[in-house]
């Protein structure tokens, strides 16, 4: 009896038979797993404020980073937009 292995270029045969993305998809993909996190973060540094047991000083720290992340989301969603018009 004799065992025959496989050779490597059967193996990657079929993990390229898988669909392949487009750069665009690939993007539109990272950027949304981008706007989750920063959404999340915005969300926590809200509810540290709302709590408002903090000093006026990390008050206006947290205030700067919030207006920091709005940013970036409004960055971020304009890049989605851009990227779903070229994907069509």
């Amino acid at each position: 009896m004799e065992v025959t292995k496989k050779s490597k270029k059967s193996k990657k045969a079929k993990k390229s038979k898988a669909p392949k993305d487009s750069s665009a998809s690939i993007k539109l993909t990272a950027l949304h797993r981008k706007q989750k996190e920063v959404a999340r973060v915005l969300i926590l540094k809200q509810e540290i404020l709302m709590r408002s047991g903090v000093s006026y000083l990390e008050y206006q720290e947290i205030r700067a980073e919030i207006e920091r992340l709005n940013s970036l989301k409004e960055t971020f969603s304009r890049r989605v937009e851009k990227l779903k018009q070229q994907d069509k």
